[in-house]
């Protein structure tokens, strides 16, 4: 009866621990880095990137995450006297795991939840930033393209 007992309780303990290890929310920090000197909407793709090696492009580039988890993406200028400042994120296809088609920056920052989504489903998503040189704007807002991807077990 005893043994009975406590092989219930390390079941209760261990389902409560599993519960918790599947719901436990991370906080992903993307931070797009790009050579303001140099950049045009052409070169994007040459003069940007999230710090990911250099056989990754930014259209490969992937964020791996969890339903929960919070993905907050910024800027960053490799000059001091120029600022990179996302505008949005937007929905391209595959799974909308954000659940919405477009998030915008507040303050020049983009945050969204994991809302949706099964191990293994990808979206491809525009991540869209304004450049500021000198303080001056540079025309036109920049694009880039990578996915978010929901981690298999």
């Amino acid at each position: 009866m005893k043994k009975e007992h406590t092989l219930k309780s390390m079941i209760g303990v261990l389902a409560i621990l599993l519960t918790t290890l599947v719901s436990a929310q991370t906080t992903h920090s993307i931070t797009l880095t790009c050579d303001t000197t140099n950049i045009t909407r052409e070169n994007v793709n040459q003069v940007c990137s999230f710090g990911q090696q250099v056989n990754v492009s930014n259209v490969d580039f992937t964020t791996y995450v969890n339903v929960g988890d919070v993905v907050v993406w910024e800027g960053m200028a490799s000059n001091p006297d120029s600022s990179v400042e996302l505008h949005s994120i937007n929905y391209q296809g595959g799974q909308n795991v954000f659940g919405q088609n477009v998030i915008n920056d507040v303050d020049g920052i983009v945050t969204g939840t994991v809302a949706q989504g099964q191990p293994g489903d990808v979206e491809k998503y525009s991540l869209k930033f304004r450049v500021y040189r000198n303080g001056s704007q540079l025309p036109g807002i920049f694009e880039i393209d990578p996915r978010i991807k929901i981690q298999e077990f």
